[in-house]
């Protein structure tokens, strides 16, 4: 595995939860709330969009933090993560390039 494709299953991770929390039979905590604020009056296109951002920023701190490029907790530490082959998934920040483009560039400019 490379880093890249260690990005792109953060990201389908981050879409399906997205999608289970707007899910309308979804038994999660996130779900309930969402539908109440939802039936309080709160645009749910606007708090879907909210809830991709905030998710997508937190994964692409994450994914640069175990990079080295950004600090956790108020360390920043390089992490060598490897995959189960022992293959390292972040040399030379692989994955801070890669998180970028899943995360943070816009829809229509990302190449996914």
């Amino acid at each position: 595995m490379t880093g890249e494709e260690f990005v792109k299953l953060c990201h389908a991770e981050k879409e399906s939860v997205l999608r289970e929390y707007f899910r309308r039979d979804s038994e999660s905590r996130a779900a309930e709330m969402i539908r109440s604020l939802v039936q309080a009056g709160i645009d749910e296109t606007a708090l879907h969009a909210l809830l991709d951002l905030v998710l997508s920023e937190n994964w692409y701190t994450m994914l640069l933090g175990l990079d080295g490029a950004a600090s956790l907790g108020g360390e920043q530490i390089t992490y060598q993560l490897y995959d189960e082959d022992e293959t390292l998934l972040n040399p030379c920040g692989e994955i801070e390039e890669a998180a970028y483009s899943y995360f943070m560039e816009e829809p229509d400019d990302a190449e996914q």
